[in-house]
């Protein structure tokens, strides 16, 4: 069903082109890595970074479709619909087991279900076609897929204590640096899954230093610190001492963990580029601050069921924020802008699980009958929604035509049409 559901809702890719006024261009049809490889350009790949990114493994990637289809764009795209289905698979999987340990009064049958919707909004929602119908966005697909690799194996690893599972983690980490370096991130998700699994339960704060929980980490870290090391040595991923200042950000990040919910919720006026609301040195407009006052609800509504002793929105929200934390401004990173729907591929799935467990929760109530047909119809549109956006991806003019569109909505400066132009 989940197969069906995620080929039903992404057909139309199958007959999208390269986009061959974006990124498509340089990092397939002419990386010499897909075209002329060799063993010097398979070095040099996974030794240095190309055209300002590091993703020697999508490069691989790239290069296998290359060699069996040719440059064929439906093999490409089928291929990342492939991939994308399989980490549907790992969600479902993952997912029924964090329900088993956060529920457990609520029975194999019940987690089935919670996984099985979880991991169908993660596969048709909105927010995921820029990931998945954008060829160049493969990084995103592959470097979500080996993380839920890594997490899956990961509490194989706490269920059995048997270190090759451990192993696995690691190498699935690896491949995905090597798919995209947002994948960083990974340590925190698993001290998440610790906390969820209770790995922390019967430890002080003297105990915890030397605990096996910490010091199985360690690793974890440090590749973390290497990766980031590596990336600094090239210039890159570098934390900015220019730029907005630290207020600014701060609202920044304010508004994008909120316009992440509300696009989830509602993704409706999904557009490939999102400009910062202001340039370098304006004052930020006043109802900007408001996005603070509606963070702070949000924190509210989390810490409120955390208070009662409700694990499930709280495991929810902090793997959805962990997997923003790199994007969200706050830590000032070179971003070209404040928000990506490519960024939620993860993240989605938080949000997803605290969906299914507020609709379960709803369907409690006597006047069940209405919160049944309100999210059937919400599902139904993420799909129908999901089916018709694939045609803003068919080819580099109409992805073109929708950032132009946001960018006179929101009457941007002139500059920022002359980037789209020589895009």
């Amino acid at each position: 069903m989940l197969a069906g559901i995620t080929v039903l809702a992404f057909i139309p890719t199958f007959s999208n082109d390269f986009q061959l006024d974006w990124d498509d261009t340089w990092q397939v049809l002419e990386n010499p890595l897909v075209n002329t490889p060799s063993l010097q350009d398979v070095i040099y790949h996974f030794t240095h970074f190309w055209q300002m990114q590091y993703s020697p493994v999508n490069s691989v990637f790239y290069l296998l479709i290359a060699g069996l289809f040719g440059m064929d764009a439906t093999a490409f795209h089928t291929f990342c619909l492939l991939i994308h289905w399989g980490s549907t698979i790992l969600v479902f999987l993952i997912v029924k087991k964090l329900v088993a340990v956060l529920l457990p009064k609520t029975g194999n049958k019940k987690a089935t279900i919670y996984a099985f919707f979880t991991a169908s909004i993660f596969a048709i929602h909105p927010l995921q076609v820029e990931s998945v119908a954008w060829i160049s966005a493969s990084k995103i697909v592959l470097y979500g897929f080996f993380t839920l690799i890594a997490l899956y194996s990961y509490i194989k690893y706490i269920r059995t204590s048997h270190w090759l599972w451990l192993i696995a983690t690691v190498l699935a980490y690896l491949l995905g640096f090597g798919s995209k370096e947002q994948a960083i991130i990974l340590p925190l998700n698993l001290i998440l899954f610790d906390y969820v699994f209770g790995r922390f339960a019967d430890l002080n704060w003297k105990k915890l230093v030397t605990s096996r929980v910490i010091l199985e980490k360690t690793p974890f870290f440090m590749m973390a610190l290497g990766f980031w090391y590596f990336t600094s040595l090239n210039s890159y991923g570098t934390i900015t001492s220019n730029g907005y200042p630290f207020y600014q950000r701060l609202v920044f990040g304010f508004y994008s963990i909120t316009e992440y919910i509300f696009r989830f919720l509602a993704p409706v006026k999904l557009y490939f580029f999102h400009p910062y609301p202001i340039s370098l040195g304006d004052s930020l407009p006043l109802h900007y601050y408001g996005y603070i006052v509606l963070a702070g609800i949000i924190g509210y509504f989390v810490w409120d069921h955390y208070s009662k002793g409700n694990k499930i929105v709280v495991v929810g929200f902090l793997f959805f924020l962990i997997n923003l934390l790199l994007v969200l401004h706050i830590i000032p990173l070179p971003r070209t802008v404040i928000t990506a729907d490519r960024y939620m591929y993860l993240s989605i799935i938080g949000l997803a699980l605290i969906m299914v467990w507020q609709t379960d929760q709803w369907l409690s109530f006597q006047n069940r009958s209405i919160f049944l047909a309100l999210g059937s119809l919400w599902f139904i549109f993420l799909g129908i929604h999901t089916f018709i956006r694939k045609a803003d991806w068919k080819d580099s003019e109409t992805a073109k035509a929708s950032v132009i569109q946001i960018l006179e909505k929101k009457s941007q400066e002139p500059e920022l049409f002359n980037l789209i132009e020589n895009e």
